[in-house]
């Protein structure tokens, strides 16, 4: 009797090792910059689409975007999200029915909202500048990248150059392909060769922000060479426009994040090392304002900059749709949602633990 209790306790004592070494998730984290609730839920705003201060071509626009109501807008604008996504998973931030999620610093701009989002911090002490500076806190990606589990295969793809100092790259380890770099895969394939000689050559809109097909190829072409296991994926061009007071083209970025996404989605379906075992967790890392002036910026003084919207998909993700109502959501929720899907125990600076965000 003594020699199965000790048994038994063995096997109880093995088992949270045992899920730890078998765990077979994988996390494709994809943030959009600065991209309102109020198109993603409601689609184009008849305010700014029929304003010549904004849009060039506003027939053209109209043809794209415009419909008879806010869920067939949505739709023109986001055809994967409201066609597929919807089904099978959970959308969250529709402040027209309740539901409210907000960024929890008191910055309401970009490297406040990455830093957060990534490291569960609202560190308005430090991170209170979009300037270049190395960020001290530690994100997900890489305490994942410290887990044996997961080191090495743990990748960040972004427009935006400022990703190599939210993700703190020479502390971190990280292979960080951001702004105008070229191919950091060790397993360089002929595509990207080819995106490198393209994107020299490109006449270059921004400086520190590159176009988003580059973030998204590069991000494509190392899931199918290194396939790694957690995968970040920033996109840049919608606050750049919105910036600009350039509406259409905001929108045809906003539809381009969307058409990317169902990109790298089908590519997760077709490959075995990811078909059935992939969550997709996708957000932004501010709000913009919602007045006519007001939706091209953001920041502390901008009433609505600080609201932003999340969505899941995938493995371990029930098809709740969109969600009406329930409790208020932040942005700092994001790292933990991320690391109970990838069974890290993982504290923010301050030694402490957000609750993760529901996906069933």
């Amino acid at each position: 009797m003594k020699k199965i209790f000790l048994s038994i306790l063995l096997i109880a004592l093995c088992m949270p090792i045992m899920a730890k070494k078998n765990n077979d998730n994988r996390v494709v984290m994809i943030m959009v910059d600065g991209l309102r609730w109020q198109e993603l839920f409601a689609g184009a705003d008849s305010a700014n689409l029929n304003n010549k201060r904004f849009v060039s071509d506003i027939p053209a626009n109209q043809k794209l975007f415009w419909r008879n109501t806010p869920e067939e807008r949505r739709k023109a604008l986001f055809p994967f999200i409201w066609g597929e996504v919807s089904k099978m998973g959970v959308l969250y931030g529709n402040r027209l029915k309740g539901s409210m999620m907000n960024v929890a610093n008191g910055m309401h701009f970009s490297y406040p909202g990455y830093n957060e989002t990534t490291t569960g911090y609202p560190d308005d002490k430090n991170i209170n500048s979009n300037d270049a500076f190395p960020n001290p806190n530690i994100s997900i990606l890489e305490a994942a990248n410290n887990d044996p589990r997961y080191q090495g295969k743990v990748m960040v793809f972004g427009s935006w150059d400022r990703f190599h100092d939210i993700f703190n790259q020479e502390r971190s380890k990280l292979p960080v392909n951001a702004g105008w770099d070229t191919s950091k895969n060790p397993n360089e394939t002929a595509a990207e060769k080819n995106y490198d000689e393209i994107e020299k050559d490109l006449p270059r809109l921004w400086g520190e922000v590159r176009y988003d097909v580059f973030s998204f190829e590069y991000a494509l072409e190392a899931m199918k060479s290194c396939h790694p296991i957690l995968t970040f994926v920033g996109f840049g061009e919608t606050d750049d426009f919105a910036h600009m007071g350039k509406y259409g083209h905001y929108l045809d970025s906003a539809n381009r994040f969307d058409r990317l996404m169902k990109a790298l989605w089908e590519y997760t379906q077709s490959d075995p090392f990811y078909k059935g075992k992939t969550t997709f967790i996708v957000t932004c890392d501010h709000g913009r304002g919602n007045t006519e002036n007001g939706w091209k910026d953001h920041g502390s003084k901008i009433p609505g900059a600080d609201q932003t919207w999340f969505i899941a998909f995938g493995n371990q993700v029930k098809d709740k749709g969109e969600v009406a109502g329930g409790t208020q959501l932040y942005n700092k929720q994001v790292a933990f949602t991320v690391a109970k899907l990838l069974d890290i125990d993982f504290k923010n600076t301050e030694g402490n633990k957000e609750e993760p965000i529901d996906l069933k």
